[in-house]
């Protein structure tokens, strides 16, 4: 989840089970040969997978807080049966405490079963959510997306953290790194530049890749779409909760936010402020520095409005309520309490409309308050998860390139646990597993997905591979996705039980109050207590 590392770790530990096996799983092995050596992986009953692909040298000793290096070729046929570890992070689901490792910059591959010599697939990389603290690709099977729609899925690890996101001053002045401490998107890149070198050898199509993402992992993927040296490595892009625009560092507070952790390990004002912040363990990285996130000069809205991106179809959304889960934080609010609140966050030029347009009578409903907390996180896109600032991204990027733009409507998913009766609706992240689970997760006796809600997953599977095969969503059978136009647009509305439908782009701008949001200055204080 984005708005709190600890959050997106109890998202994944509840909704993604999905940790990939080993060959216990395995009908048998199968083979590929790439530019760096031979590959073991497994054929499942569902997709062929290749599983803890180097993808660069690990990146510890001297590449601690280094752009990612290309992987060393091997001898002979490499096992690739098993996931490798993720990267160090504070908890995580089962299949990530498994195995952390700072030796992390690993990838899975999920091809479908049979594909032809040659056929040139179409291609996914998938880049996770969890706040750029947490998360790995063990978590994401990619085996039904690969089964069901004829793409590759890719799915690589990358640095998270500390580790992902120092910017300390001390490594320019030392040459350490001309990084800029964005090593977690670098290796995103570095993933990407894997794919154009190797996928062919898995039968796939290095022009016809598309960078998908959610949450964080969207933020990492709009530094990319902004970055002219990423150009061409991906031919499209999935934008799932994220506005581009939140979540990211200016220069300075990346400093300082590096300065402090260099402070709170006792590191500065030594002879080599460098050698010993490497000389720590990643356990002790993780102990400080609050959140982590990239840095930038120029958010990359700014740049997309302004027509200065790499340009490329585009699919876009987010669910209905980003922030009811963020309003738990909230429960113990009274009616004082959030009017301060608002009062904080809104110029008071503005106050007023807000407080008018949120309410401030208490008529004694459960969980009131956190709900009206959640929807003003949703509507204002404060946190960066959805709402007005995200349909404003989509309408800018319409005037420039193909988008379609869809919000999730699943208004009883399966959910962490929050308070007793507190009820999380379509809140932020819990989208994912219909894309991501594992094909027992529907199965009777222990499915956690109703019919209507299994119907929406294979929908959802199907629009995405379309557009990854087509950048296009166009499913026949299914409801038709129009393209987004800058004025008077439709987009899709995704419910379960076959009643995903499109519907004018203007109901989700009033559903937002974005009539509001679009003239309030944009609020870039999380609004945490």
């Amino acid at each position: 989840m984005k708005s709190t590392a600890s959050a997106a770790a109890c998202l994944a530990a509840a909704l993604l089970s999905c940790a990939l096996s080993g060959p216990s799983l395995a009908q048998e092995r199968i083979t590929v040969t790439t530019p760096l050596g031979g590959l073991s992986g497994i054929a499942t009953q569902n997709a062929e997978q290749f599983l803890g692909i180097p993808f660069a040298q690990p990146p510890v000793g001297a590449l601690r807080w280094a752009p990612p290096q290309p992987a060393m070729g091997w001898s002979g046929e490499k096992d690739a049966s098993q996931s490798a570890a993720s990267c160090p992070q504070n908890g995580g689901s089962a299949a990530i405490a498994a195995a952390k490792s700072e030796d992390c910059l690993y990838l899975n591959v999920f091809r479908p079963i049979g594909a032809d010599e040659g056929a040139a697939l179409p291609v996914m990389v998938y880049a996770y959510g969890g706040g750029n603290a947490g998360g790995g690709a063990v978590e994401q099977n990619g085996a039904r997306l690969a089964s069901e729609t004829g793409v590759i899925v890719v799915v690589p690890n990358y640095r998270l953290g500390a580790l992902g996101f120092l910017n300390l001053t001390a490594f320019d002045a030392g040459g350490a790194s001309a990084a800029g401490g964005n090593y977690g998107v670098l290796d995103l890149e570095a993933a990407l530049e894997w794919v154009q070198g190797n996928i062919a050898a898995f039968n796939g199509d290095p022009t016809r890749v598309t960078l998908a993402s959610q949450s964080s992992g969207a933020t990492n993927t709009c530094r990319l779409l902004v970055d002219p040296d990423a150009a061409g490595l991906y031919a499209a892009a999935i934008l799932s909760s994220d506005d581009c625009v939140r979540d990211v560092d200016t220069i300075a507070q990346s400093q300082s936010r590096a300065e402090k952790l260099a402070e709170d390990l006792g590191c500065s004002g030594t002879p080599d402020v460098v050698a010993c912040l490497r000389a720590k363990s990643a356990d002790e990285l993780l102990t400080g520095g609050g959140g982590w996130n990239p840095n930038a000069t120029r958010p990359a809205r700014d740049l997309i409005f302004a027509g200065e991106w790499n340009k490329v179809p585009v699919l876009l959304g987010s669910t209905r309520e980003e922030g009811r889960s963020a309003g738990i934080a909230y429960t113990g609010f009274d009616a004082d309490d959030y009017e301060r609140w608002i009062e904080r966050l809104v110029s008071p030029a503005y106050g007023e409309l807000v407080k008018s347009a949120y309410g401030l009578e208490a008529s004694g409903e459960a969980y009131e308050l956190p709900y009206r907390i959640g929807a003003f996180i949703t509507d204002s896109g404060m946190r960066g998860l959805g709402g007005c600032p995200n349909y404003a991204l989509a309408r800018h990027i319409a005037a420039q390139a193909p988008v379609f733009y869809y919000q999730f409507e699943d208004r009883n998913p399966p959910a962490w646990q929050g308070p007793e009766g507190y009820r999380m609706l379509a809140s932020h992240g819990l989208d994912v597993q219909y894309l991501w689970s594992a094909p027992e997760d529907f199965a009777a006796p222990d499915a956690k997905f109703s019919a209507a809600q299994a119907q929406l997953a294979d929908e959802m599977v199907r629009y995405w591979g379309a557009f990854v095969r087509n950048h296009d969503p166009a499913v026949p059978g299914q409801a038709a996705w129009p393209r987004l136009a800058t004025t008077d647009g439709s987009m899709l509305a995704l419910r379960p039980g076959g009643d995903s439908q499109a519907v004018a782009a203007a109901s989700f701008a009033a559903q937002h109050r974005c009539e509001i949001w679009d003239i309030v200055p944009e609020i870039l204080d999380r609004g945490e207590i």
